[in-house]
């Protein structure tokens, strides 16, 4: 084993374990929450826009007013017993809708803004913000509430806009601009339109009791059999100028959809959701989501810690990485080395000392010119005649090799039989 000294410095090592990381964890973040990375300043009409027809600054002035605001971005804020703001777009399927409002009845209060406004982005203009073009008309409304009631939307084009209309909530409004009415069988007001005729603001008359909204146009279900109090109300805004950034820009306005988002929200828990699923910034349920949501969050956090717990550990070992060498070396001696532990490994030490011996008895008795007809006790008696080392003559350090068992005994016998031959014959 060897010390190996690294190509890079530990400092070095040290940022890109820890980019690296952080891209990691990034990209799993990423891959889990997917489109909630998406900014909400597209230009588009919701809660997150910071458009002319979106909605950031109704959520803004109900968060200075002590409302908790929340964004959704998953089907789990249907769940929420507060207040749930839609926003679809004008092309949203009227079954989404549907499903939606029959899921919250018995969960709570929903208001859904009904989209107003055509938009056109520029480079010019800050990010988020768009030029305001024309309505989108009729068509949208009635076609997306359609398997909820059946309604009418109308237009008014010579309506003069900044006129007071009466409202269920909060004294008056002003009259908006092209104001858009919506009428129909189960349709109740809250705002009344600049004609007597339609409502800019109302709610469905489904069988709830809404004392807070009905002021104006009560309900006309009276039969006991078909009232159910644990009913939550629908609200839906017809004109989206009431509640948009463009409305809030006017006090009285302002104060209007404070106190109509109060009545929409009454036996709730006083909170205020807007979804941004219909909006396309939603994202779908996954593992990835999970971990990083809680509870599950603290348990992502943990595994992070531990990771880096033992990164650490690494890069404070002692010493320098250590590196194996080669299993087999070059050369004769790494040869000869490697065939020795081989047989060592093997426990076959005790047959290679007879042919040692043997080895070294012709080589001496070579050296010496010893007839090799000569006879094995002929070749002993010649190389004894040699001498003897530590009062041993080659005859015994010979057969004290050959019967050795235990490899250190061999070891022994065959360096004291090399040390003769190296004293005695070179």
């Amino acid at each position: 084993m060897s010390g190996q000294a690294s190509p890079f410095r530990r400092t070095t090592i040290m940022i890109m374990f820890a980019v690296s990381f952080a891209a990691f964890v990034a990209l799993l973040y990423g891959l889990g929450m997917g489109d909630p990375l998406a900014s909400g300043k597209n230009g588009e009409a919701h809660g997150a826009s910071n458009s002319i027809v979106g909605y950031r600054a109704l959520a803004s002035l109900l968060e200075k007013t002590g409302v908790p605001v929340q964004y959704s971005r998953s089907q789990a804020g249907m769940d929420d017993a507060g207040l749930l703001v839609l926003t679809p777009g004008p092309f949203t399927p009227a079954a989404d809708i549907g499903a939606i409002l029959q899921q919250r009845a018995y969960i709570g209060p929903t208001m859904i803004i009904l989209p107003k406004w055509q938009v056109a982005s520029d480079k010019k203009l800050k990010r988020g913000w768009v030029y305001r073009g024309g309505l989108w008309g009729d068509k949208p409304g009635e076609e997306m509430l359609s398997d909820t009631a059946r309604v009418s939307i109308s237009i008014d084009e010579k309506a003069v806009p900044g006129g007071p209309v009466a409202s269920a909530v909060g004294g008056s409004v002003k009259t908006p601009a092209k104001p858009v009415t919506i009428r129909g069988d189960f349709i109740r007001t809250i705002v009344r339109g600049p004609s007597a005729s339609g409502a800019l603001v109302a709610y469905l008359d489904d069988g709830g009791v809404y004392a807070q909204l009905d002021r104006l146009d009560e309900s006309h279900i009276t039969d006991p059999d078909e009232i159910d109090e644990s009913f939550y109300p629908l609200v839906i805004v017809a004109d989206a100028d009431l509640l948009n950034n463009a409305g809030m820009a006017d006090r009285q306005t302002g104060r209007h959809a404070l106190a109509l988002v109060k009545a929409a929200g009454t036996a709730s828990d006083g909170s205020v959701t807007f979804d941004l699923t219909l909006n396309g910034l939603g994202r779908a349920e996954n593992l990835l989501t999970l971990a990083f949501s809680p509870p599950f969050l603290s348990a992502t956090i943990c595994l992070i810690t531990a990771a880096l717990a033992a990164a650490w550990m690494a890069f404070n070992r002692f010493g320098q990485p250590v590196t194996e060498q080669r299993s087999i070396q070059f050369g004769k001696t790494a040869l000869v080395n490697n065939s020795a532990a081989f047989i060592g490994r093997m426990r076959r030490d005790h047959l290679v000392a007879a042919p040692y011996a043997a080895m070294i008895r012709s080589q001496s008795a070579a050296a010496i010119g010893v007839s090799p007809q000569a006879s094995e006790q002929e070749v002993h008696d010649r190389l004894d005649a040699l001498g003897d080392r530590d009062g041993h003559r080659f005859s015994a350090l010979y057969e004290q090799l050959i019967r050795a068992r235990k490899p250190q005994d061999i070891a022994e016998g065959a360096a004291a039989l090399h040390i003769w031959k190296k004293e005695f014959i070179g």
